[in-house]
């Protein structure tokens, strides 16, 4: 056994298991994570070990464990480590065999992914921090494992690591491995950086962060092209120093020198930052881009989720891809566009390729990977082999579509120079693999290439001879038919069984000469004596035969890998036709049809929505959406809205960014009509949560998020903002919201919606020109009727009680809240003569503060001494001056009116 000290020096985002051969088991905390996790409760628990230090533990099977596995990597984003004993059963040594996290699946892949297509991401990023002068330096390098790219960066940035934080959310990294140690006095702000961005973070100390064998390192790992000097030094990106550090930290940290077979594998890339809209944090959460993960959160919650009707888990990551990488090139977006309106307008080819075509294709990049490491075999060949066949159909569907420039220039021509470079791969898969074996699920080198595989296949069809006849005479035992009823099926690990459906499952029950194997969805596996004997020899066979063809399929292997420039190509077509045609499904198929997007140059600086609605919004059951207009030009780039809560504001505005966002991404837009210059950023503050994770308060959090939009945006920006300054006292939260307001309005100039609560904020209109008023319209009556429809101009009153009565709140409490509201009703609520107009109200506010204003400084600003009488009659003067201007809104504060 082993110490419990042994079990918890280590946190609780790692999970310990053991492997003991034929079953697998975890211990102490791990065991009650594992217990609830798996099995939903803890009773499977035993207490084990000497009867002083017992600790709990579980055991586990292998579909247990793979399960367990598959979503500590995958959902939870915890590391995994598993020991094995190298030690004798009363010695036992306990050592890590393998280790995983979420940017480092490599040793997990096989139990992860085992041939299937999993639409999985699994970006890892390091980060390298310096100095120069009273600047911060940053480096980062990030690692996609997939389509084998590494991609790093440098740049200069601030105290709050905002740069930084726009490469977390263009890459959506799964992990970070961070330099700790004394002198990185930036450590804690950038793990709370990762943390909020749901990033794991990977302490590493400096000497990881070393660069001595980078160069060697990366002549073993990038591919170079033909001609090219295999020389990393000679690449422009080696002179990013903090990058490559960073890069040399994830090299070490995912071990990809340990194998020979990642050589030649990777290519090198600058970020193209400046390719893509800014996107902050807070814009992904308040625009709901991506799944919550809250329980019972259906798929259509997010924009993710709406967009993602992909066939492929190549068009699935893609489309994830794209919506945190928003284009600002107005050629490359008309483009999409371009390929969706063909699609759009083209229902047999959108839907062909939709249920027909797209979801024939086999994650091509994963494949490719497996052949660049020299860790793919026959299977693998056999499907990309499969796949190639299956193109040229695809083309000729395709053909229907070529006449449109954007679909000839980005899929169709592009498809068939790929296709054709995979001509000599196709060629030698049906000169080396035996592909009738390959289509019952066996895949045999031919025979023909040696003369101990001729002899061994030939034994083996004797025996596969001999099963048919067991399968007749089995056939005629259970009164069924052969081949119909009754079949055989080859399995990869068991071999030879016969298979019958679960309704005919009586035809074998209690009859002890056939042997139930197991039951799954597709029916009952089971065998008898002869079957079983047979199948015996055959496997035999099989497994020498295997054996006998390992240096062919080495070789097979090896040529193959040749081939991956051409196979991620078409993989990279293939996920782009896929994420296009799904935005042309979703554009179609919704409640009102999407429109393209006209799209304008940033100089044009106008955005204008036409009856906009918010996608996710109007596609719930039982929702009948209000659509609203929005137009930004150069002279009205400030919107304030205001109106009661539950209105539709945070909607309204929400619509309008995702909309904007969609439009970026290539999609088609929920509107009547749409105009959108090319934004540079999207920027949001949106609700008042309290930050936990950050150790921030509410108040803390939105300051921290609006001082970024405050240095990030642009003219060329879309700043959202919702009831900003509830966090902290009234006077406060008005007077910043104001100062925020009155920068962006005049300073900054972005294209804004600025909803707020307070609404004498609606009065920077009267001086900022590019500032308009809007309101969501409400009625009361006896009670409050929300209308969700956006119009010009100001709300002038507040509805939370109305909002409390909607709610049922007991009558006692509305009556008490009313005295209060009277009692505690700011001076701008004052009700006087002429009050109803809010224009008119208004300008009497205005001239009564200026008297109130000019009454203050007139008492303030003489320096006489005056004795007490003196000092009253010199008031009561000034007060009798102000009075006699017989101001509406002074007698109400005076309580005269």
């Amino acid at each position: 056994m082993f110490s419990s000290s042994f079990m918890f020096q280590k946190p609780n985002s790692t999970i310990r298991i053991f492997d003991r051969s034929d079953y697998y088991t975890l211990h102490g905390n791990d065991a009650l994570f594992a217990a609830k996790e798996i099995f939903k409760t803890t009773s499977v628990c035993k207490k084990i070990g000497p009867e002083h230090n017992k600790i709990d533990g579980v055991i586990l099977n292998k579909n247990h464990f793979e399960t367990f596995i598959r979503d500590l990597l995958l959902v939870k984003q915890y590391r995994v480590e598993v020991y094995v004993n190298n030690g004798s059963a009363k010695n036992q040594d306990w050592n890590v065999e393998y280790k995983g996290s979420p940017g480092n699946l490599a040793q997990f892949e096989e139990v992860l992914f085992n041939n299937n297509d999993v639409a999985v991401e699994s970006a890892i990023l390091a980060v390298k921090v310096g100095s120069e002068g009273t600047s911060k330096i940053v480096g980062v390098s990030c690692i996609d494992s997939i389509k084998s790219i590494i991609s790093v960066s440098e740049f200069e940035d601030g105290d709050s690591f905002m740069n930084l934080e726009t490469i977390v959310v263009l890459l959506k990294p799964k992990e970070c491995v961070l330099q700790v140690g004394e002198g990185n006095t930036d450590f804690q702000i950038v793990k709370q950086l990762m943390e909020r961005n749901n990033v794991l973070v990977t302490p590493k100390k400096k000497r990881d962060f070393s660069t001595d064998s980078l160069v060697q390192d990366l002549n073993n790992l990038l591919r170079f092209n033909k001609g090219q000097q295999r020389n990393s030094q000679a690449l422009p990106e080696i002179n990013l120093k903090r990058a490559m550090a960073a890069t040399a930290s994830l090299i070490s940290y995912l071990n990809l020198t340990a194998s020979s077979g990642e050589g030649g594998l990777f290519t090198l890339e600058e970020i193209p930052r400046n390719q893509y809209l800014r996107l902050d944090a807070a814009a992904i959460k308040a625009l709901n881009l991506e799944p919550s993960g809250r329980l019972g959160a259906s798929a259509n919650s997010s924009l993710l989720g709406l967009l993602d009707k992909c066939k492929t888990a190549l068009g699935k990551r893609l489309l994830a891809q794209w919506i945190r990488q928003p284009l600002r090139d107005l050629a490359l977006i008309n483009e999409r566009h371009e390929v969706v309106e063909a699609l759009v307008a083209d229902t047999d080819t959108r839907s062909t390729l939709s249920e027909d075509y797209l979801g024939r294709i086999p994650d091509l990049h994963q494949l490719a990977k497996k052949l660049g490491n020299k860790k793919a075999g026959l299977q693998e060949c056999y499907r990309i082999y499969q796949c190639m066949m299956y193109l040229p159909l695809f083309l000729e569907k395709l053909n229907a579509l070529a006449h449109v420039p954007a679909v000839k220039a980005m899929i169709f021509d592009s498809l068939r120079e790929s296709i054709e470079e995979m001509d000599k791969f196709q060629q030698m898969v049906e000169q080396t693999i035996d592909l009738d074996s390959a289509d019952r699920g066996d895949f045999l080198v031919k025979a023909e290439f040696d003369d101990e595989l001729k002899v061994l296949k030939s034994e083996m069809d004797d025996i596969e001879n001999k099963i048919q006849k067991v399968l007749h005479k089995a056939a005629n035992d259970l009164g069924m038919e052969s081949g119909k009823s009754i079949k055989l099926e080859l399995n990869p690990r068991l071999g030879y069984l016969f298979r019958i459906t679960l309704n005919e499952e009586k035809n074998i029950r209690n009859n002890k000469s056939y042997t139930v194997v197991n039951s799954i969805k597709g029916g009952i596996r089971f065998k008898n004596k002869n079957l079983e004997i047979l199948n015996d020899e055959y496997l035999s066979k099989k497994n020498s035969y295997t054996s006998q063809q390992k240096l062919i399929v080495a070789e097979i292997v090896e040529t193959a890998a040749g081939y991956v420039p051409p196979i991620k190509v078409i993989g990279g077509i293939i996920a782009t036709l896929d994420v296009l045609n799904s935005f042309a499904q979703v554009a179609v198929s919704a409640s009102e049809m999407y429109v393209r997007p006209k799209m304008l140059s940033n100089e044009t600086q106008e955005l204008r929505l036409v009856k906009v609605r918010h996608p996710c919004l109007e596609i719930q059951d039982g929702v009948n959406y209000i659509a609203n207009d929005a137009h930004f030009t150069k002279d009205s780039r400030f919107h304030i809205i205001t109106g009661p809560n539950m209105g539709g504001k945070s909607t309204y505005i929400r619509s309008i960014g995702v909309t904007a966002l969609m439009a970026h991404i290539g999609s088609f837009v929920p509107c009547e009509r749409a105009t959108i210059s090319i934004l540079d950023s999207i920027l949001a503050r949106i609700g008042a949560d309290d930050s936990q994770i950050r150790g921030l308060s509410t108040f803390m959090a939105e300051m921290v998020e609006t001082s970024a939009i405050l240095r990030t945006a642009t003219s060329n920006s879309l700043v959202i903002i919702d009831e900003l300054g509830r966090g902290t006292s009234t006077y406060d939260g008005c007077g910043i919201a104001w100062a925020i307001a009155e920068h962006l309005a005049k300073n900054v100039k972005s294209y804004c919606l600025f909803a707020t609560h307070f609404h004498e904020i609606t009065r920077l209109a009267e001086d900022v020109p590019s500032v308009n008023n809007f309101h969501v319209t409400a009625l009361v009556d006896e009670k409050l009727v929300l209308l969700y429809k956006v119009k010009p101009g100001i709300c002038d009153q507040s509805f939370g009680i109305h909002v409390a009565r909607m709610a049922n709140f007991p009558d006692d409490v509305i009556e008490f809240a009313k005295q209060k509201q009277a009692e505690l009703e700011d001076l701008q609520g004052a009700v006087f003569e002429g009050s109803d107009n809010p224009e008119k109200k208004r300008n009497i506010i205005n001239d009564g503060e200026k008297m109130i204003k000019d009454f203050m400084e007139k008492c303030t600003g003489s320096n006489e001494s005056f004795t007490d009488e003196e000092l009253i009659n010199r008031v009561r003067n000034l007060k009798e001056e102000v009075l006699a201007h017989n101001n509406p809104y002074i007698k109400a504060l005076l309580g005269m009116s």
